[in-house]
């Protein structure tokens, strides 16, 4: 059997078995499918209205509106194409190597070159038709600032397509290659210079000086702006398929449908020799890399076994040093330890996280070089608050995926858990002390990290930090109450769980409970310069009892949507009705 007959041959079988889900959804989950249509079609509104006004305010700045707003089209397609291939490698390395099913198709006869093709082409399914999605308004909004006819969307959704077939197979590649050659002291180094680059941003951050200082008097806008576009030439480099989208998306654009055709010709052949390079590489790599995998789990699982603690018992008469300083029983210990060690052997987790808050530490460590005039108490009120909801949307897209799956991931290992000294409910509160304290704890670095950038009074600095340590409780608590009350025991992988109806839910929860903690954290802000602008000054005092109202107002909020669900979780898992569902 040759690869393409091979190919077709797993594409039709999950092709049938996908018509045969969305059938089976459109039957029995007619709420889930109206409720993400709705949230979707809402989005898609939103955003465009939204992308579109923000690309025509940047367009119409005289002098270098055209140049800035090249440079973010090129921005976006750069991110676009860094987060495609993390994506990617993540979920395809899942269905290669993770999947239980991936042990019979091996066995099956059937070309390694075609398993390690259809996976690849299943990630990219996977990791970007969210992107693509996503991705729609924003290719919609910059069709209607050029005004550009149905050329501009027949060279732009081609172009967009072929980057991510490029992403996918680029992620196969690195993923195959570190599988089949990682050594374990890898990663000593990589932590030494992960540290290395954390310090040196630190050091960085509290000796660099303040843009507008060193230019005060002699500077314009545009040397702030030459300063800033400077930091972002490597998203223009010649060689990123990344910027071959943005030349088509801007040649189209403007009526050039020659040089939109070439580079388009360019990405599509790129894209077919990327398919082809990655068929060469999975007959050569895969089975050294997948058996490789394969042979380790036993080692792991030996190594498991003679480290346990009744091997040792002389390793448990004295309490670990955790224990000591939370006060947590033996049992209570243990929980929490598997927890950790659970996300320790994901890389998949740890790594996404680590991924979303580097770069969020890398932009808030960088506010003072963005070039914003910071002198203006317009813009310090405006990046504030907005600071304030991108650490909180990071921090709801982690309890999303990784939060609400965590009581379903339990498995069919339930009972045991409901056998231990432990009560689910204590299970419960251990779960929401782990991994809200530890979510607090980033989220309010960061928020402090930025308010220092913007070199806000330390009361402005404490009301944010309240505010994101009760929105960080209240996520981790929305988040895994819904897990809990809405389990899917019998689905290993999170992703899946994530799909179904209480997934959609806590996104959209989260959601909501972010925007609207949002808007009341910011009204007050919003009626005090509305007054100072029509010559009305507010007392000290008046200002204090407005920022703790808008407190007591988020306050309110985590109750509705963080304690009220964990109230009634921790009622549902008081009795063991949960066992009837494994």
């Amino acid at each position: 059997m040759s690869s393409a007959s091979a190919t077709l041959l797993l594409a039709r079988i999950h092709g049938q078995m996908l018509r045969h889900r969305i059938s089976h959804g459109l039957a029995s989950n007619r709420l889930l499918i109206l409720t993400i249509g709705s949230f979707l079609g809402l989005y898609c509104v939103a955003a465009y209205v939204l992308v579109s006004r923000g690309l025509e305010f940047v367009n119409r700045m005289p002098l270098f509106g055209p140049l800035l707003l090249e440079r973010l089209i090129y921005l976006l397609f750069f991110f676009f194409f860094v987060m495609l291939v993390l994506s990617n490698a993540t979920i395809t390395g899942m269905g290669m190597f993770r999947r239980k099913d991936m042990d019979w198709q091996v066995a099956l006869p059937l070309p390694y070159r075609s398993l390690v093709l259809w996976k690849t082409l299943e990630g990219m399914a996977l990791a970007s038709w969210g992107l693509l999605v996503l991705s729609a308004p924003i290719l919609v909004a910059l069709g209607g600032l050029y005004h550009a006819g149905p050329a501009f969307y027949f060279f732009g959704a081609p172009a967009l397509l072929c980057l991510v077939t490029i992403s996918a197979n680029l992620s196969s590649w690195l993923l195959l290659l570190l599988v089949r050659h990682a050594k374990q002291w890898w990663w000593k180094p990589v932590a030494l210079l992960g540290l290395w680059l954390l310090g040196s941003t630190l050091v960085s951050f509290f000796t660099a000086r303040d843009p507008m200082q060193d230019h005060k008097g002699g500077s314009d806008i545009v040397s702030s702006l030459h300063g800033v576009l400077q930091h972002t030439e490597i998203c223009m480099h010649p060689l990123l398929p990344s910027s071959w989208v943005a030349e088509v998306i801007i040649a189209s654009g403007r009526g050039l449908h020659e040089q939109a055709a070439f580079f388009g010709s360019a990405l599509l052949a790129n894209a077919l020799f990327a398919l082809t390079l990655t068929v060469g590489i999975g007959g050569r790599l895969f089975y050294p890399a997948w058996n490789r995998v394969m042979a380790a789990v036993p080692m792991a699982r030996q190594q498991a076994a003679s480290e346990a603690w009744f091997n040792h018992p002389d390793k448990t008469a004295r309490p670990s040093l955790m224990r000591r300083v939370w006060g947590l029983s033996r049992p209570e210990h243990a929980s929490i330890l598997k927890d950790i060690r659970t996300f320790i052997r994901e890389p998949t987790q740890w790594g996404q996280s680590l991924l979303i808050f580097g770069l969020l530490l890398m932009y808030t460590t960088n506010l003072r070089q963005l070039g914003y005039d910071l002198q203006s108490p317009f813009w310090i009120i405006v990046i504030s608050h907005l600071n304030l909801l991108v650490c909180c949307l990071a921090l709801s897209t982690l309890t999303t995926r990784f939060i609400f799956p965590q009581f379903s991931l339990e498995g069919q290992r339930m009972w045991i858990i409901g056998l231990s000294p432990l009560s689910l409910q204590r299970v419960l509160s251990l779960k929401l002390r782990l991994s809200g304290g530890v979510m607090a704890l980033l989220t309010t670095a960061l928020v402090f990290t930025s308010s220092l950038s913007l070199a806000l009074p330390w009361q402005r600095t404490v009301f944010f930090c309240a505010a994101v340590l009760m929105l960080s409780y209240g996520l981790n608590a929305l988040a895994l109450s819904l897990g809990a009350l809405l389990p899917n025991f019998r689905e290993p992988n999170p992703a899946r769980i994530i799909s179904g109806f209480g997934g959609t839910l806590c996104l959209i929860s989260s959601f909501l409970y972010i925007l609207f903690s949002a808007t009341a954290l910011a009204l007050p802000e919003a009626l005090r310069w509305k007054a100072q602008a029509a010559g009305l000054f507010q007392s000290p005092r008046s200002i204090l009892f407005q920022d703790l109202s808008a407190l007591a107002a988020v306050l309110v909020l985590s109750l509705i949507f963080g304690a009220a669900p964990y109230w009634l979780a921790k009622k549902r898992t008081k009795s063991l009705d949960y066992l009837k569902e494994l």
